[in-house]
């Protein structure tokens, strides 16, 4: 899954694209919620969508993607944290559709993730305007 290869051509430098992914995803500047806030990684309860909240800790599992914390509800956080959960179900559940790629996307122009030069590109079309 990770590569050495130069960044493909005719897409931006990585600075390029966080600048620009800050513009059109303000939200991804948040660090309480969102890829800034977890360890970057698939969710651990599905393995299958991006991490973008923590819970406190009842459930098994520690950081959930978008639709795995929506469907365990408050049931993820403790009664003490039920203002936190609200907060984070909130910010959650107001995300475009396009949110998972665009984490991803984060990681990647971060270094946190290294991904398959070709699925950059893919990447880049999903998560920002053309041009």
């Amino acid at each position: 899954m990770t590569t050495d290869a130069p960044w493909p051509s005719g897409i931006p430098s990585r600075r390029e694209l966080r600048a620009l992914l800050l513009q059109h995803h303000p939200w991804l500047a948040s660090t309480e919620h969102g890829p800034q806030a977890v360890e970057a990684g698939e969710c651990d309860r599905c393995g299958a969508e991006p991490r973008l909240t923590q819970t406190c800790g009842p459930s098994a599992y520690p950081c959930l993607g978008r639709e795995c914390a929506l469907a365990a509800g408050e049931d993820a956080w403790c009664e003490g944290h039920a203002a936190e959960a609200r907060a984070a179900l909130g910010w959650l559940a107001a995300l475009d559709a396009d949110a998972d790629d665009v984490a991803r996307l984060w990681w990647l122009t971060t270094g946190e993730v290294r991904l398959n030069r070709d699925l950059v590109g893919r990447l880049v079309r999903v998560a920002l305007p053309p041009g």
